[in-house]
């Protein structure tokens, strides 16, 4: 049976911590789309955002999401935290299986992230902010959870 599972939520929410967890206990393949766009481009995000801009990362972002829903049967995939908020990403993750909005507290995330420097929309908007303009996409996740152990629950 084929088993596609969408983590959105903020950058430092946990996703691929969560997701890679996920997928070990579904015995699923765990995907992280920024590090396949990593790996296709042979860049880093912040690479790709400095160098070519934000329009075509998300372009990028599309087409990758794409390929991965197309051309594997099942997994757990980390996106990015934008993800489901350009194009009809939301719309493609949810026809294709189930989306989970990790929903963790502002202030966790800040303690996680205040030292990362790879993560480029940090360096410009507060986390309360990016929440704000993001939070009618990921409200529409078919779940909301804050920790790992309501996920099992969902499986």
């Amino acid at each position: 049976m084929s088993q596609k599972v969408f983590l959105i939520g903020l950058p430092g929410a946990g996703k691929t911590t969560m997701g890679l967890d996920l997928a070990v206990h579904l015995g699923l393949q765990f995907v992280d789309l920024d590090q396949d766009i990593e790996k296709d481009t042979k860049q880093s995000i912040n690479e790709i955002f400095e160098q070519k801009g934000e329009a075509y990362f998300r372009q990028l972002e599309k087409l990758n999401l794409e390929k991965i829903i197309a051309g594997l049967d099942s997994f757990v995939m980390a996106t990015g935290g934008g993800t489901p908020c350009f194009f009809n990403n939301l719309e493609s993750m949810q026809k294709a299986g189930v989306t989970i909005f990790i929903n963790t507290p502002i202030e966790q995330i800040e303690s996680r992230v205040k030292l990362d420097t790879s993560r480029p929309l940090m360096k410009s908007i507060t986390l309360s902010d990016l929440l704000q303009r993001r939070k009618g996409w990921y409200n529409q996740a078919d779940h909301t959870i804050q920790e790992y152990k309501e996920i099992i629950k969902l499986f």
